[in-house]
């Protein structure tokens, strides 16, 4: 059965993101991690606690660079045993060196770390594909060299980084995926994150052609209001209910 969870918005107060998930009838929300902790800018008591008081589904979306896992992957699975949850993404970036060819392989090298790590206390890691503007995890050989690398490891897919319908087509077929990030964009423009409906994404295509077969997570990486959110979830469910 399909779940569909939004974003808790940075820079809004973590409780009315809370209260606008329950009312919509939202499944989960993804909250954002990155070197500097969780991104929730309008709470100043411990961040994590705020979460754990709430109590509502969440899953964390860490964004690390190449060379931060050492330093983050343990903070981030301590995060996850303080707020008793068994899953979380891995955005990869790479901002502190020139990516090569042979970046790729890196990169699959700190996800074998990560994921020893995770695993030996049960939680399921998911990593995310880049669009070109974070060149490396993006292309369907990065992908193939990855989880060649990484049997165990589990795969969200950003529809929104498809680069054209043949790329995501490509891309699933080496790994087919367990979560999905959902927003629209044109494709002319590299990176992009836009209300669905709003872009040129053909989502019925998608669904009916390339994830006919997906019964897992969706994440609405849609920001802009709460009426394009709800309008965007609106639009994933009509398309759901018609394959």
């Amino acid at each position: 059965m399909v779940q569909i969870g939004c974003l808790a918005r940075y820079f809004n107060k973590y409780e009315d993101e809370v209260a606008f998930a329950i009312r919509h009838g939202f499944d989960f929300m993804q909250v954002w991690y990155d070197r500097n902790g969780i991104a929730l800018s309008k709470d100043t008591s411990p961040k994590e606690k705020v979460i754990k008081y709430h109590g509502f589904p969440t899953i964390i979306h860490a964004v690390l660079d190449i060379n931060e896992f050492q330093e983050h992957v343990p903070k981030v699975m301590d995060l996850l045993g303080y707020l008793n949850q068994k899953e979380v993404i891995i955005h990869p970036i790479c901002e502190s060196e020139v990516i090569t060819e042979m970046t790729i392989h890196k990169l699959a090298n700190q996800v074998s770390f990560a994921l020893n790590m995770l695993g030996d206390k049960g939680i399921t890691l998911y990593l995310e594909n880049n669009s070109k503007i974070d060149p490396i995890f993006n292309t369907p050989q990065e992908i193939s060299i990855m989880f060649e690398k990484n049997p165990g490891l589990e795969f969200i897919l950003d529809v929104a980084h498809m680069e054209s319908y043949k790329h995501l087509k490509d891309i699933v077929t080496i790994k087919k995926p367990k979560v999905l990030h959902v927003a629209d964009k044109h494709f002319d423009v590299i990176h992009e994150h836009l209300p669905v409906g709003q872009g040129e994404i053909d989502y019925g295509r998608v669904f009916n052609e390339i994830l006919h077969e997906f019964s897992g997570k969706i994440v609405l990486e849609v920001i802009q209001s709460d009426e394009d959110i709800i309008n965007s979830r609106d639009i994933i469910k009509g398309l759901l209910s018609t394959r």
